[in-house]
């Protein structure tokens, strides 16, 4: 008997098809993030493929990925260029993220097991031995993702959505600011502590300010004259900004006085 080997074939190539766009679409999307294509670059189509070394066929589907996830305009006459640095995108998106993600906490908290905690623990070892930045997204997404694990499968999509059209202010953060890092890794440590504590609180106070520090750090160097209205109202709604108990506050003030006894006086002259 002789079998009809050319549905196999056909699938075969839609698997590789498929495995070249998400290929492609990791690397053009990382060399946006980047910078090597920065804010506001035209995209022609032909041009774009010969330097990628693809055909523009695939190319097509990924720039309308990426323009799907906000990284990528499309101009009039389909013309694609690199989506420019707008602040009340930045302030909007920010906003609805602490707006979103606190929602996800007060849901996920009192539905926490040990088991959640153990996996939140890990990821959070795994993020303090990290030193380049490109290995920090993976675990800081999985980070993220896991304090709204239990937020219903529709709000949780919702969130990586914005999240993942976040991530260009998060590198552009850890550029702009070296330390930001550290930082960074103090408020998920002071975060892990409310949630073992299960203080549903403190944990959407500590996540408002953490999203907070990244928009307005971005913000300040990139538009400092931009007051991001949405964000410090979107912090006033979960009362964010007020003071939290010293016990939180406390790792930060330590980190704030070693990073200022490492940083040495500058001679003023008159």
């Amino acid at each position: 008997m002789i079998q009809d080997t050319s549905a196999v074939e056909v699938a075969g190539e839609e698997d590789k098809e498929t495995i070249g766009i998400k290929e492609l679409y990791t690397r053009l999307r990382a060399m946006i993030l980047d910078g090597v294509y920065p804010p506001g670059t035209m995209l022609p189509q032909r041009a774009l493929a010969d330097s990628l070394g693809v055909s523009r066929t695939p190319l097509r589907e990924v720039l309308r990925m990426l323009q799907a996830e906000g990284l990528i305009e499309a101009s009039r006459y389909q013309r694609s260029q690199v989506a420019a640095f707008e602040p009340e995108a930045l302030d909007a998106l920010y906003a609805s993220r602490i707006q979103l993600e606190t929602l996800g906490i007060a849901l996920s908290i009192p539905q926490f097991q040990q088991q959640d905690m153990d996996e939140l623990n890990k990821v959070l070892a795994e993020m303090q031995h990290i030193h380049v930045l490109d290995a920090w997204e993976e675990p800081h997404r999985r980070f993220h993702s896991l304090l709204v694990s239990y937020a219903g499968q529709h709000l949780q999509a919702t969130i990586t959505s914005y999240a993942e059209r976040s991530e260009r202010y998060v590198r552009l953060y850890g550029r702009l600011d070296p330390s930001g890092r550290s930082t960074s890794l103090l408020d998920h440590q002071q975060i892990v502590q409310a949630y073992q504590e299960r203080n549903e609180e403190a944990a959407m106070q500590l996540m408002a300010r953490h999203l907070t520090r990244t928009a307005l750090t971005v913000m300040a160097q990139m538009a400092p004259e931009y007051e991001p209205i949405a964000v410090r109202k979107a912090l006033q709604l979960v009362r964010a900004d007020s003071p939290l108990p010293e016990a939180m506050t406390k790792p930060h003030k330590e980190h704030r006085q070693k990073r200022d006894k490492a940083i040495p006086p500058r001679n003023v002259t008159m």
